[in-house]
């Protein structure tokens, strides 16, 4: 077996090699030949493209050409020939060919090569078809162009010095179909250098090849002043695009130090409430840090900015103008840790001993089970108030803490041995809770006292709950022949005791049925104990209960009404006890 071993990595080996070498074979190539005036060298071009094999469509797109460049090509066999009626520039011209294009590959060559070859051609998509490029761009050996060397590298060594090309705007070059097609292609001269800023920005592969020796028509000096404006232009657009103008500006690299600052700062005060492991030194350390930065950079950009001021002869309203837009930014990060200091400072206790500062924020409720409340409920913070004028007996919440406690508008609450009822806010007031005197006495609360919904509930721990479930369909079913009276179920009210609990725990479903129709439903805990059952307040029955029950608990006749109560496993927790016959000596009531 050892033996063979070697025998089988030199067959791996050699099988891997020669599919890297033969995987681009099934690759197709379609070429694009912008064209304006070039009836000298146009030809040659197409005939030159056509002895490439991996090449099988070939556009060529007339810019508006006034020689004879459209008549030559169109008496070319297997070429796909457009045409512009006037000069659109050559971005424009290779748009339009992008559009016929058929395969996954697309070469861009430009009509003047009148001595381009088979080989050189071959050189610029290898690359690709052997899957080491997303896109080629080419050199070749020639003095190097005045807008190049003049315009391009020095810009781009300014803005983007990451790129090392030796020629950067060649027209030469091929590309991914898939790339070109998520990018807006200049109309002008700016295309290839616009092309290659793009693919560096979105990280594609760029390889560029030397193809040696090139003929190229040399431009005048018209057209290298008009080519060398529509570089410039597009390598200026994309610093701006792509963030390079802002990082190499003092007063923009000021304002981005500022906002660091900033966040730094607001991270510290995020850290000193809601990361366990910061503390309240590194918190502090950080939030100095934050602020020293902060305040430096500041400085620094009013200064720099009076300097811009006094020196420019641009109108004040203009500069003005420019100010504002260029220090928005700085601006909203202001409000923004503003706004987190206040919201995060929301509660500030002062006792002779201490100064307690706790966050009061709202909490975010999202429903899991199907139920009658809100799926998804923003709550709280509440602030505690005195309860209105002649209502001792009221507290008025807001829906949100109504849905905190389980409960509904018109149920009872007894705290303290007193009873009071429940209901809905008055002229807005969704954060306030107004509570009679008498109650916030025997809660300890103080009025603008904040509670978060989180503790809500353990404000009122303890304390008991009277569900009023009303059944108000006004349903009644007809007496037939048969029959000697009508059976009324309207106006059913099913009142169930419960105790508020903090903590939640496997609950049962409580299903009451009037007549073979359900009246209420409620979730609770159920305990061992005896629980007992009235009918208009009558005692009917004693429950021996446990949380194990499950199934009919109670079955008979009231007044000629049947009278059902079922418990049911719950696929949800509850928050709410229900309570045995430890108080109101009830813990069901049906009144009819």
């Amino acid at each position: 077996m050892l033996q063979t071993l070697p025998v089988i990595l030199l067959f791996i080996l050699s099988l891997l090699f020669f599919n890297n070498k033969t995987m681009g074979l099934d690759k197709k190539v379609s070429v694009v030949i912008p064209a304006f005036n070039e009836e000298k060298s146009i030809i040659h071009v197409i005939d030159t493209v056509k002895k490439v094999k991996a090449i099988t469509d070939i556009i060529v797109v007339d810019d508006g050409s006034t020689d004879n460049t459209y008549n030559l090509v169109s008496e070319c066999e297997d070429v796909i020939l457009l045409r512009h009626l006037s000069n659109k520039g050559k971005g424009s011209a290779m748009k339009t060919g992008l559009k016929k294009v058929s395969n996954d590959i697309v070469l861009f060559l430009d009509a003047d090569l009148s001595e381009i070859n088979q080989y050189q051609i071959e050189a610029i998509i290898q690359p690709i078809l052997d899957g080491e490029a997303d896109i080629t761009k080419t050199k070749f050996k020639r003095e190097a162009g005045r807008v190049t060397e003049l315009t391009a590298k020095p810009l781009l060594q300014f803005f983007f010095p990451e790129l090392n090309f030796d020629q950067p705007l060649s027209g030469q070059f091929a590309s991914i179909k898939s790339f070109l097609d998520r990018i807006d292609l200049e109309h002008d001269y700016g295309v290839d250098i616009g092309i290659v800023l793009d693919a560096d920005a979105r990280g594609m592969r760029i390889q560029e090849v030397d193809i040696g020796d090139i003929v190229h028509e040399m431009s005048t000096l018209k057209e290298l002043n008009i080519m060398a404006n529509e570089v410039v232009r597009t390598i200026v657009d994309r610093a701006i695009t792509y963030g390079r103008l802002t990082m190499v500006d003092d007063l923009g690299n000021a304002i981005r130090m500022e906002i660091m600052g900033l966040s730094i700062v607001t991270f510290g005060i995020f850290g000193l409430f809601f990361i366990k492991y910061m503390g309240p030194i590194i918190s502090a350390i950080t939030i100095v840090i934050g602020l020293i930065i902060s305040f430096y950079y500041l400085y620094k950009i009013i200064k720099m900015s009076f300097k811009v001021y006094n020196q420019t002869k641009i109108p004040t309203r203009q500069i003005i103008k420019s100010f504002i837009h260029m220090h928005f930014p700085v601006v909203i990060s202001i409000i923004i840790i503003l706004a987190i200091v206040a919201s995060l400072l929301g509660s500030v206790s002062i006792s002779p001993n201490e100064i307690s500062l706790e966050p009061t924020t709202k909490n975010l409720v999202i429903s899991t089970v199907s139920q009658p409340r809100n799926t998804v409920d923003v709550r709280g913070p509440y602030t505690i108030e005195s309860a209105l004028e002649n209502e001792p007996h009221l507290i008025r919440l807001p829906n949100s803490a109504l849905n905190t406690l389980h409960a509904q508008y018109g149920d009872y609450i007894y705290i303290g041995g007193e009873r009071y009822q429940l209901e809905q806010v008055v002229n807005n007031e969704n954060d306030l809770i107004r509570i009679p005197e008498s109650a916030r006495t025997v809660l300890n609360l103080k009025p603008d006292a904040v509670i978060r919904d989180t503790d809500l509930r353990s404000v009122f721990e303890e304390c008991y709950i009277v569900n009023n479930i009303h059944n108000d369909d006004g349903s009644i079913i007809e007496a037939n022949e048969n029959q000697t009276k009508l059976e009324v179920l309207n106006a059913t009210t099913v009142n169930i005791v419960s105790q508020i609990l903090t903590e939640s725990h496997p609950s049962k479903k409580l299903n009451v049925y009037v007549n073979d129709t359900k009246v209420s439903q409620s979730a609770g805990i159920m305990e061992n104990g005896t629980y007992i059952l009235s009918i208009n307040n009558v005692t009917m029955k004693k429950l021996l209960l446990n949380e194990s029950s499950v199934g009919l608990i109670y079955n008979s006749t009231y007044d000629s009404s049947t009278v059902k109560v079922i418990l049911e496993e719950n696929d949800a927790n509850s928050t709410n006890l229900f309570v045995g016959n430890s108080y109101l000596n009830q813990f069901l009531n049906i009144n009819f």
